[in-house]
């Protein structure tokens, strides 16, 4: 599927005005704080301008799934965020992040100056709702897997396909890969090393070849 980004097809001097239409801000943020979505009590669409977060949910037992990595022109907010229980849902920093916010309440309603910039990010945002339910199915498929040895085989397989190569880096630490497989840690790291052992793979941190 096509990797859109919000801002795509719209100009230079068109983002500056669509910036101030919007009343977008800019916020900065440490690594490890969370990506707050609402302000005033209105939900608000967030774009990672530089920087890494995972959307993340606590289960009863208080561990952490990753059901979302987020890096630089990714979007987030509570209209991407419809899921049972929303509230057990977070979107923590990894890493320093910059992040421009606006208003979802402005992003939707009808410009008074029919602005041609507007239908186009309402398009743009549209098809990243889409590419986003995409996301959803492939981590699906990883995690319907039965094996802890088949899901990391299915999703090496994904992401080089991805990649377009049989090696590629994986987006986000191995800590962080148990927690997008929902799998212990220990014991994937393990698996990884018969995976090794038995020559189907080959790897140094995150990076990863399929052999």
């Amino acid at each position: 599927m096509e990797n859109v980004k919000i801002f795509d097809g719209i100009k230079d001097g068109e983002l500056e005005k669509m910036l101030s239409c919007f009343d977008a801000k800019h916020k900065k943020f440490a690594s490890g704080n969370n990506l707050p979505t609402r302000r005033y009590g209105e939900p608000r669409l967030g774009v990672i301008l530089s920087g890494e977060a995972d959307l993340v949910r606590y289960d009863y037992d208080g561990y952490r799934n990753i059901l979302e990595h987020l890096s630089q022109g990714d979007v987030f907010g509570e209209i991407f965020m419809q899921i049972e229980g929303a509230d057990e849902l977070a979107i923590v920093c990894e890493t320093k992040c910059d992040v421009l916010y606006m208003d979802y309440k402005n992003v939707i309603k009808r410009c008074e100056n029919a602005c041609e910039f507007h239908s186009t990010l309402v398009d743009n945002i549209l098809k990243i709702m889409a590419a986003k339910v995409q996301k959803l199915r492939t981590h699906l498929e990883v995690l319907s897997q039965r094996t802890l040895r088949t899901k990391l085989l299915t999703y090496f397989n994904m992401t080089a396909k991805q990649a377009g190569s049989n090696s590629f880096t994986l987006p986000f630490s191995l800590a962080d890969l148990a927690d997008y497989l929902y799998v212990d840690r220990s014991a994937m790291l393990r698996e990884m090393k018969n995976l090794r052992e038995e020559n189907l793979i080959s790897s140094r941190g995150k990076h990863i070849t399929l052999t």
